[in-house]
């Protein structure tokens, strides 16, 4: 009677085992299953993480080179504006030298006619000779 029982004894702990290292095996692999997931998502993560710096990168770059641009617009848009203004004041300037140049000659041909006018009134005698070969013309109330 004890060897029946010793050998179900022994038959039960043996089936035991054999469910225990079913169970731990199962457990096992769901645990290896498990690491394997974690380790694609950590990679995943990497790779996300990896372009998204690049993105960021690219996006500096790109702001860099649109701030770059607009520094140099806005340079050419000074110089420019700096050139109109002196060509401005250039050609203000020659426009007054110019109406400079008439009143002063305005003046001058005022200042003719007037000391013509007051020689004449004067009787002031001009004498031309090349319209008559040689002989003096009289002119106004000069004989």
């Amino acid at each position: 009677m004890w060897e029946k029982r010793e050998e179900e004894w022994e038959r039960e702990k043996v089936a035991r085992d054999r469910l225990m290292n079913e169970v731990l095996a199962g457990r096992q692999r769901q645990i290896q299953e498990k690491m394997e997931l974690n380790r694609r998502a950590q990679e995943e993560s990497i790779k996300y993480r990896e372009q998204l710096i690049k993105e960021l990168e690219e996006a500096k770059e790109l702001t860099r080179q649109e701030k770059e641009q607009e520094e140099e617009l806005k340079a050419q848009v000074q110089h420019l504006t700096a050139c109109c203004l002196q060509e401005r004041e250039e050609q203000q300037c020659q426009r007054e030298e110019e109406e400079e140049e008439r009143s002063a000659q305005q003046r001058c041909e005022e200042l003719v006619r007037q000391e013509a006018k007051r020689m004449a009134e004067q009787g002031y005698c001009s004498r031309v000779g090349s319209s008559t070969k040689g002989k003096p013309v009289h002119m106004g109330r000069c004989f």
